[in-house]
């Protein structure tokens, strides 16, 4: 399966390593490129071709809000996310795919990615790796994003740590998803548990 692309344009430091940072914990997803000015941001997005642009509240101008509803209005091949920090999503809503919120926890901001990611992908193509996974696989994966250890999963399930251990190993494989978090909002958007039932 190929990589899922994202740009991100953002004139603050911290944040495009913050958003660098989490969506390293999205499964197949690579940064495919970077801006931290609107100077030829659209040409190099035009060039880049990504799946998805995230661009901070900051970088808006109404230049680029103007070359973004005429490049993107179709939102076929480049979803362009809005990254605020505001609760008002108005402007989002007319010129963007979708928008993220600045000051959302980390599992609210990969739930809400990972909802993204699959609401563009092709029909009949979601979760074709997941649907792969056994019962006994869906059951450790639920123990592992209720923050269970490899010793508590095998003594719950009655099991040895090897077993559990190998288990896992299924799991990030089958799933493309390394982090613990990671695995945790794919529980949850698959409903293997619920957001209440994580613990903080």
């Amino acid at each position: 399966m190929s990589k899922i692309g994202f740009y991100i344009a953002s004139k603050s430091h911290l944040v495009t390593k913050g958003l660098e940072s989490l969506l390293r914990e999205v499964a197949m997803v690579e940064i495919v490129g970077k801006s931290d000015s609107s100077f030829k941001l659209l040409e190099n997005i035009l060039h880049e071709e990504p799946d998805f642009v995230i661009i901070s509240e900051e970088m808006l101008e109404p230049q680029l809000e103007n070359d973004l509803e005429k490049y993107f209005h179709d939102k076929n091949k480049t979803a362009v996310l809005f990254l605020r920090s505001t609760g008002d999503s108005k402007k989002a809503e007319s010129i963007f795919y979708d928008s993220l919120n600045l000051y959302q926890s980390k599992t609210e901001l990969l739930k809400k990615l990972n909802k993204i990611i699959e609401s563009r992908k092709p029909a009949g193509k979601t979760n074709s790796k997941s649907s792969k996974l056994s019962e006994r696989e869906k059951n450790i994966l639920r123990h592992v994003a209720m923050g269970s250890t490899n010793k508590e999963i095998g003594e719950k399930l009655f099991i040895s740590i090897h077993t559990v251990t190998t288990h896992r190993k299924n799991i990030t494989q089958k799933l493309g998803i390394k982090t613990v978090s990671g695995l945790t909002v794919y529980s949850i958007l698959n409903g293997i548990i619920n957001l209440e039932e994580v613990s903080e």
